[in-house]
């Protein structure tokens, strides 16, 4: 068993021993534990669990289609069989000011690639797709909705945060 899936199970285990039920926002009774923290470097394992089916191929997908493509269109996604998305498309097939628009927005992968070339000592590598004036306008706001990134003795960090986890690839 990797250390991702033995810090994944004790997270779990906290939740279940320390959790409480709360409401979302769908009115499901959501069993929760908020703020829990999991490292891993990348040099030893790469972090996808072994103990449960994961859909990597379909999470790798997404990711492109969110940071490479920029894109909102699910229809991307739809051409290359990942259907995650279908159920917030809107009428245009898109998920409206999500994910992929908020990076092309702002242009937030080409000014982090320049930094990274450039000033790789900045503290304020950071990536947001958590936009407020735009929420109102996406089919659902993003889980995973921030990074921020450092390279320290040459090597690169990136801190993932997420605001929940839902039964998908990457949410």
């Amino acid at each position: 068993m990797s250390l991702y899936d033995k810090q994944y199970l004790a997270i779990i285990e906290n939740i279940l021993e320390n959790g409480y039920y709360a409401n979302n926002r769908t009115g499901m009774p959501t069993y929760k534990l908020p703020h829990q923290i999991m490292q891993f470097d990348l040099q030893k394992e790469f972090p996808i669990l072994t103990t449960k089916k994961v859909a990597f191929k379909t999470a790798i997908k997404e990711m492109l289609w969110i940071y490479r493509d920029q894109s909102n269109d699910v229809t991307k996604l739809q051409e290359q069989n990942v259907h995650i998305w279908d159920e917030w498309v809107d009428e245009n097939n898109t998920i409206g000011k999500a994910y992929g628009y908020q990076i092309a927005k702002f242009k937030q992968v080409d000014k982090l690639i320049d930094t990274l070339k450039n000033n790789p000592q900045d503290r304020r590598m950071i990536m947001s797709m958590w936009n407020i004036e735009d929420l109102p306008e996406m089919t659902l706001q993003p889980c995973c909705y921030q990074t921020l990134w450092d390279v320290t003795d040459g090597k690169l960090n990136c801190m993932l945060i997420q605001r929940s986890h839902e039964k998908s690839a990457l949410r």
